[in-house]
């Protein structure tokens, strides 16, 4: 087991009418701890809290591998599979906002799935510790940068054509890269040209260089990782791996795997820089993003092992130091 995943985690449980939302703080370092708010009908309240303290202690990686001076959290709200009203939904949010206020800055948040414009305006009528959903664009051009210090991708298949998979389209076809693309919404990005539209099971299949999972997490799989026709896997989602054994898998198929941590970090450098009174670093820490990528996978190579254990074990080495200090 990894030594951030021995951590303690703070839980708070929070009634919002008519949904639930866990509050999970993995570690603060400096007394800060940065994480997005996530809207799911998950099938359950335990399947609710394993998915905060596992997207949690993701974001104590990603933050410390960005060279924030923070940790993370994560905030996940469970609402009805038939939905949650929306005067139920802005009331709810206001309430987790207040609560958020009442931390005194020790959680930052931002959004994340299922988060949306008036989510935000709820929560920002309580609190003023959440960040613009705009910074989710950043998001794309970290994982761009990922790609790029990997190799220069003539082909990427993207898995989910939201505000990042759509901004990584754009730029790969920019880049004069072929592109498939699925989205479980038939219609969405309307306007996005010279994608390959398949149908969403369809995307692991596809012949490309880079496989880029930019929706849910756990997408990698047993029964997935077995279909892939590429060589690298560099996305926006957060874990993607359904397991950490899953990376072993793709390591002994021959697959680059690039850390999620690493390739999704634009969002959180944006904004925990701004939270923290650093917008001045933030064009060195996104320019960071691609050495630390390299450097982790040279490292892996030297050791033989996949990528993701190696940014793991960075970041739990990140981590004891940062709470010394």
């Amino acid at each position: 087991m990894h030594a951030l995943s021995d951590k303690p985690h703070a839980v708070h449980r929070l009634d919002l009418g008519g949904a639930t939302a866990f509050l999970v703080i993995h570690a603060a370092p400096h007394g800060h701890a940065f994480g997005g708010v996530r809207l799911r009908a998950y099938d359950s309240d335990e399947a609710a809290v394993r998915d905060a303290r596992r997207l949690a202690e993701a974001m104590t990686r990603k933050v410390l591998l960005a060279g924030i001076p923070a940790g993370g959290g994560k905030t996940v709200v469970r609402i009805p599979a038939g939905g949650w009203p929306q005067e139920q939904r802005r009331s709810g949010m206001e309430r987790l906002g207040a609560f958020i206020e009442d931390l005194g800055g020790l959680y930052h948040c931002g959004a994340d799935l299922g988060f949306t414009e008036d989510d935000e305006a709820a929560l920002r009528s309580t609190t003023c510790h959440v960040a613009s959903r705009a910074v989710g664009s950043w998001t794309a051009l970290s994982v761009v940068e990922a790609m790029r210090a990997v190799c220069d991708p003539a082909s990427v298949a993207v898995q989910g054509l939201g505000v990042v998979g759509a901004r990584v389209a754009v730029e790969m076809i920019d880049g004069g890269a072929r592109v498939v693309g699925a989205d479980v919404v038939a219609d969405s990005a309307p306007g996005l040209g010279g994608v390959e539209r398949v149908a969403p099971d369809a995307i692991y299949d596809a012949d490309c260089e880079i496989f880029s999972p930019c929706a849910t997490g756990s997408v990698l799989s047993a029964a997935t990782i077995p279909r892939l026709r590429c060589r690298i896997v560099c996305g926006g989602a957060n874990n993607p791996l359904a397991s950490d054994a899953d990376a072993d898998v793709l390591h002994a198929r021959g697959i680059t795997y690039v850390p999620d941590v690493l390739a999704n970090a634009g969002a959180v450098i944006k904004g925990a820089s701004d939270a923290l009174g650093q917008s001045v670093l933030i064009e060195e820490r996104m320019a960071t993003v691609g050495d630390r990528v390299q450097e982790v996978l040279e490292r892996a190579a030297a050791e033989d092992r996949s990528p993701h254990h190696v940014a793991r074990d960075m970041a739990d080495a990140l981590l004891v130091l940062a709470l010394r200090a």
